[in-house]
This record gives structure tokens, sequence and C-alpha cells, in this order.
């Protein structure tokens, strides 16, 4: 959303590095929380999702998530499906019963 449309000299926003930028280190550096989060860094927390597409091309890209690491583990963007360390599928959810 902090990204404008259009480009060129009618762009309204930010450009799409900016508003990655915005939502990532320069969020953390607001809150206090660099030398955790914010950039991907040795001795930083690592939870972050593999793109499909450029987002510095074009902001959208954002959304085309392959997949994402969370404490160190792999999941499937799609399916939540566990890649690694070990494959597993999605748990089943409460709110889910009956699909």
């Amino acid at each position: 959303m902090m990204a404008g449309e259009g480009g060129g000299t009618t762009r309204t926003g930010m450009t799409p590095f900016e508003a990655l930028r915005g939502a990532t280190i320069a969020a953390a550096d607001k809150l206090g929380f660099t030398p955790d989060l914010g950039s991907v860094e040795a001795g930083k927390l690592a939870d972050l999702v593999v793109l499909d597409a450029d987002p510095l091309a074009d902001v959208h890209n954002s959304v085309k998530i392959r997949w994402v690491i969370k404490n160190g583990e792999l999941y499937e963007a799609d399916t939540l499906r566990q890649l690694w360390p070990v494959e597993k599928p999605l748990p089943p959810f409460f709110w889910r019963a009956g699909e």
C-alpha cells in the first residue's frame, strides 16, 4: 500500500525499494528492534519469505510467495505443508472442520 502507482513523474507514493525498506529495516529501527530484526544478517532472527518474482521490478510481486521459512523450518506457501527439516502436512485446524 505504501508504493505509488503509475511510476515516472505521476508516482504518488514510494518506489518498490522504499516501500520494502520501510516495511523491514526502517520499521525495525523505529521500534528499536534492529539488533534482532529487519534485515538478513548473521545473529538476527530470520523468518522470511522466498518470492517467485522480483518485488523491485513490481511491488505487486511481493505477494507471489513460493516458500516461508519460520523458526528454521521450510514451508510451501500454497499449502503450508512443512518441507524441511521433516516433511509433514499442515495440521488440521478446529475452524476448518469438514473441509
